[in-house]
């Protein structure tokens, strides 16, 4: 787990691990995919168009809902201008990738669509590199420590440090083995908190923090200050009990995801020079990818099964997602082999 890749000196500028890997994974999805347009005669701006359109709507597609579905743990941050504030802090994490795909492909279509351009072809030249997009996502996943698995004792089993959200979340459900000594416990001076707890753990933002922020920022470094005060504890050493004290052992669900999209990007990608039919490809990704999100939410443990009182809205939305997939299928069957407006792209002459 690495939150934080770097800190800009000077002026403290935090370079997150999760937001470094989307942008990675942004690039090298791009590069891909144009280099497939090129190779298939079609218009490789138009990819790139399609690319920003994704790097934006999908962020915000998925930050969306990642907010509608945990409203309640926003809407308790205080004043409007805080909850507005931790609506559109994305540092830590905290987007739902079905929520950015659905927005991609609506951007996307409606992009295509106005340009009169072939939807199935285009389609078909973005799949494989939103596989990929999304396989180096989740190691951006993996190095913040969100979307973890359950408990386990395989021999590959992880273990996050201190203030990861798998620690701070077995800490909470009060897992055997997950507990933490009193001077890394903060007692909320209003008492019982809203969530009905009387103390919550010191963050790792704060442990993070230089001594002489903790100094001159009181009210944003409140816990660990506190804590050094009431204990004659330095900064140091709460950071030396804090690294004692790392979760239970989980499946590393995130690379299990790196590992599958990885695969479904080499195999669609296989699928795109192979084809007898144009849609084919992202047919077989709506097809293919949904059962590998539903069979890794079987191991995660971040999601709750809110949906239809059996299902977590991943599993939901895969279901819907496959039924799309199978659909698009049988539908292609009907329609010509090459779309009417797959059209080779003539580059202009300066």
């Amino acid at each position: 787990m690495l939150p934080v890749i770097w800190k800009i000196p000077w002026i403290g500028l935090e370079i997150p691990g999760y937001g470094l890997a989307l942008m990675i994974g942004f690039l090298l999805a791009i590069m891909w995919a144009t280099r497939r347009a090129e190779r298939s005669g079609a218009d490789p701006d138009v990819i790139i168009n399609c690319g920003f359109l994704a790097l934006f709507g999908g962020v915000i597609g998925a930050r969306a809902m990642y907010v509608a579905h945990y409203w309640r743990d926003f809407a308790s941050h205080g004043s409007p201008l805080q909850v507005l504030w931790a609506i559109i802090d994305v540092r830590k994490g905290g987007l739902e990738v079905y929520g950015g795909f659905i927005a991609v492909v609506v951007l996307v279509l409606a992009y295509l669509h106005r340009r009169r351009l072939s939807i199935r072809w285009y389609l078909d030249i973005i799949a494989p590199s939103a596989a990929l997009g999304m396989a180096i996502g989740r190691i951006g996943c993996f190095l913040n420590g969100c979307c973890f698995g359950g408990v386990c004792d395989l021999p590959w089993a992880v273990r996050f440090p201190y203030g990861s959200p798998v620690q701070r979340q077995q800490w909470a459900e009060h897992r055997p083995g997950a507990g933490l000594p009193a001077e890394l416990l903060v007692f909320s001076p209003q008492g019982i908190l809203s969530d009905g707890t009387a103390a919550y753990p010191i963050s790792r933002e704060s442990l993070r923090a230089t001594d002489r922020e903790i100094e001159t920022r009181p009210g944003q470094y409140y816990d660990i200050r506190t804590q050094m005060k009431k204990y004659h504890l330095s900064a140091a050493e709460l950071r030396a009990l804090a690294s004692q004290y790392r979760s239970l052992p989980v499946h590393p669900a995130q690379l299990y995801s790196t590992i599958t999209l990885g695969l479904l990007a080499l195999l669609l990608n296989a699928v795109y020079w192979r084809r007898t039919r144009d849609g084919q490809v992202i047919c077989t990704m709506l097809l293919i990818e949904p059962w590998t999100r539903w069979t890794l939410e079987l191991v995660r443990a971040d999601n709750p099964v809110d949906t239809l009182g059996r299902f977590t809205i991943s599993q939901f939305l895969a279901i819907c997602l496959s039924l799309a997939g199978l659909v698009g299928l049988l539908v292609l069957h009907s329609r010509p082999a090459r779309s009417p407006r797959a059209k080779r792209w003539q580059p202009q002459r300066a």
